[in-house]
């Protein structure tokens, strides 16, 4: 049975419509200001949860906040599942794979339902609010229960602390960007300047940033109010990222193993004549990174664990672009890329170094052994994507 009723906006304490239907089983819809959230309930305790603005960028930061071994980008999604709630069903096939553990998808759905409350929160006290019940529709309860009214007592505070911010018609899925960039720089000092210039560049919104910096939501935020009212720094809201769904790509049947498009595949197909992008570095675990990275993408990927046999392996390869750890045992990355800049047929290739000790020194001396540029580790998939697509274009596929 389906009901469907009505919310005004004005209900006192704003929490009578949505406290009053987690006791359900089944999926409830909370639908305001052209968007639908999605709450799958089992007996009061929350399964799941789905919808709103960005669901895609919301999958990808609590997967890369609570499985950081696994980069969001490189999980697709196959045909065998629903397409309303595909980010569920890819964490169903993890799990099957043993790919994250059971405390790692309990604290992951609690996030994701956590964010998902405050938006319903946001707007009940701000909208009309219209709720549809769909009793008929219950998820499989296997992965995680969690308490309804337990997750909503600790998410109030978080909407009321936001709420005191003055943002009560501004989501936190929007994204600050600078204004007035010449009038800030006089103000304020060149640390706080360049903070801002690296926070406020209309990419990421504020939840985006808080996971990055690993910040809670409203502290961060509060930091940037007093730019708000100053006007130097604005909200404006930026689009999701692709969907998974739409973006799927199914193998056919004599595809070789670990390469098809089911459910939760960590390794899409990649086209023999894409461009190859070589990744030097000792430890498995960055380089398993970065292949997940690239060959998501659509690049094919070599890496190399060995600094002795790299170079033979850049002989026989041949890639397009180099990234290349700083430090390593035997030869460090600066004697890695002095080797390489000797070699005529890698003159002009660009050599990226790869480091966690971003300083100057290090910086000058890598532009001495003719390094191209620097990416700081842990690597960021949209980083790294930048500087490939930079050399090597989009690859067709």
């Amino acid at each position: 049975m389906v009901g469907v009723d009505h919310l005004s906006a004005d209900t006192p304490s704003g929490l009578l419509g949505i406290q009053s239907r987690l006791h359900l089983t089944g999926r409830l819809d909370v639908e305001a200001n052209n968007q639908q959230w999605s709450l799958y309930l089992y007996m009061g305790r929350l399964i799941w949860a789905a919808g709103g603005p960005h669901p895609v960028r919301r999958w990808y930061r609590y997967l890369s906040r609570h499985c950081p071994h696994i980069n969001p980008q490189a999980v697709t999604f196959g045909e065998a599942g629903n397409i309303h709630r595909w980010d569920y069903d890819i964490l169903v096939s993890l799990i099957k794979q043993q790919q994250v553990t059971i405390d790692q998808t309990s604290a992951l759905i609690r996030s994701i339902v956590s964010e998902v409350l405050f938006d319903i929160l946001q707007q009940e006290e701000t909208r009309f609010v219209n709720f549809k019940i769909d009793q008929k529709d219950v998820l499989d309860a296997s992965l995680a229960l969690v308490n309804a009214q337990q997750v909503l007592d600790e998410v109030q505070p978080i909407w009321n602390d936001w709420r005191a911010l003055g943002l009560v018609d501004h989501s936190p899925s929007l994204a600050p960007v600078l204004r007035q960039q010449e009038l800030l720089q006089q103000q304020t000092s060149e640390k706080v300047y360049k903070t801002l210039v690296s926070l406020a560049d209309g990419r990421r919104s504020l939840r985006d940033l808080a996971v990055l910096m690993k910040q809670d939501l409203v502290p961060l935020t509060r930091m940037l109010v007093p730019y708000f009212r100053k006007g130097f720094i604005g909200l404006v809201p930026i689009p999701d990222f692709p969907s998974p769904v739409q973006a799927m790509q199914v193998a056919p049947p004599s595809a070789a193993p670990g390469t098809t498009g089911s459910t939760g595949s960590l390794k899409p197909t990649v086209s023999p004549t894409a461009p190859l992008v070589a990744c030097i570095d000792d430890s498995k675990r960055e380089c398993d990174t970065m292949e997940r990275i690239i060959t998501q993408a659509g690049y094919r990927f070599v890496g190399i664990q060995d600094s002795v046999k790299a170079i033979s392996v850049l002989l026989e390869q041949k890639p397009g672009v180099i990234f290349l750890d700083l430090v390593m045992p035997v030869a460090s990355g600066y004697e890695i890329c002095s080797q390489i800049r000797r070699i005529s047929q890698f003159k002009d290739t660009p050599i990226v170094i790869l480091t966690s000790n971003d300083g100057i020194i290090d910086r000058v001396r890598a532009k001495v052994v003719g390094s191209t540029g620097f990416l700081s580790k842990p690597v960021e998939a949209d980083k790294v994507l930048g500087v490939v697509e930079k050399f090597l274009g989009v690859p067709q596929g």
